[in-house]
């Protein structure tokens, strides 16, 4: 082998073991390792974001449907309350059964109020926090998308 095709054959290795080092060191960068670096290691990656954004829908579709059953329900025993105070009171003055009713109505009031609460709180409060979590995810796949293209991009570049 001659001296030019002895430094030609260097020049492509090391060019190609630039580019190969280049990327390596890019993609450990964004925080992945060697083994994360495949093409289907990076749809893989994208799908498991997908299937978390997806899940998160699910869980805020199921959480609204918890709300409002919750306070369907919290209306339901406020009219059940309201039904059971129709009762002449003056009839049943010094009664046990009247005064055990009053206050298992009582009790279904604070319930039904409680149920309300906990709606509203679950409403506001983790409705959200899940759905900053959701725009956070789409916003963390997006950059890694867009980072990996720019990766991608260099590598066939070089």
């Amino acid at each position: 082998m001659t001296c030019v095709r002895r430094r030609f054959a260097k020049e492509q290795f090391s060019s190609k073991y630039r580019k190969k080092s280049t990327i390596y060191l890019l993609l450990q960068v964004m925080g992945f390792s060697a083994a994360l670096q495949s093409k289907a290691a990076h749809e893989a990656l994208l799908c498991r974001q997908d299937a978390e954004v997806r899940l998160l829908e699910v869980m805020r579709r199921c959480i609204v449907s918890k709300v409002r059953s919750d306070r369907d329900y919290a209306l339901a025993l406020s009219a059940l309350v309201q039904q059971g105070l129709k009762e002449r009171a003056e009839d049943l003055a010094g009664s046990l059964v009247a005064k055990a009713w009053r206050g298992m109505l009582e009790e279904l009031d604070n319930t039904g109020k409680a149920v309300r609460q906990n709606a509203d709180c679950l409403e506001k409060d983790t409705l959200e926090k899940l759905n900053t979590l959701r725009a956070e995810k789409l916003k963390a796949r997006m950059q890694y998308k867009e980072e990996h293209n720019r990766i991608a991009q260099q590598f066939t570049t070089l």
